[in-house]
């Protein structure tokens, strides 16, 4: 038993060591490209405050949050029997995914995730955009879904 238990921590060390040394390259090669940004910034104009630039926080869905995502949007159609808009379609995938329903950034996130899988869907023709109700667009399953 202590065999089998030291083992699955063995690999899991392992897995997460390699997961590090990655990030930690992915880090470098971004510290490298803000430097050549910066250089040719200066360049540029001597006198730009570089340093005074505000750093921009991109949220996007981590890989298994994003996984999926078809199959849970085409639930939500699926259960709504009626065409739904992508903040109505992201309102029930955050509910039928358990996701933190009070965070910006996740329903942010959420919604453009449910946009690129009902564009991706509509080539397909699972989809179609059933009706425009004011500046939105309702998505409807297509007859052949």
């Amino acid at each position: 038993m202590t065999d089998l238990v030291l083992s699955g921590l063995v690999k899991r060390r392992a897995t997460l060591a390699g997961e590090l040394e990655a990030s930690q390259a992915r880090s470098r090669q971004i510290h490298a490209d803000l430097a050549s940004l910066d250089a040719v910034i200066r360049q540029l104009d001597p006198n730009y405050p570089v340093e005074s630039i505000q750093t921009k926080y991109v949220r996007t869905l981590a890989p298994e949050e994003f996984a999926g995502m078809g199959r849970t949007v085409l639930d939500a159609l699926r259960q709504a029997n009626q065409p739904l808009s992508v903040p109505e379609i992201a309102s029930r995938v955050i509910v039928l995914r358990g996701m933190d329903a009070g965070s910006g950034a996740v329903r942010r996130a959420v919604e453009d995730g449910v946009a690129r899988a009902l564009r991706h869907q509509r080539k397909g023709g699972i989809v179609r955009n059933a009706e425009k109700v004011g500046r939105l667009l309702r998505w409807g399953l297509s007859d052949s879904a």
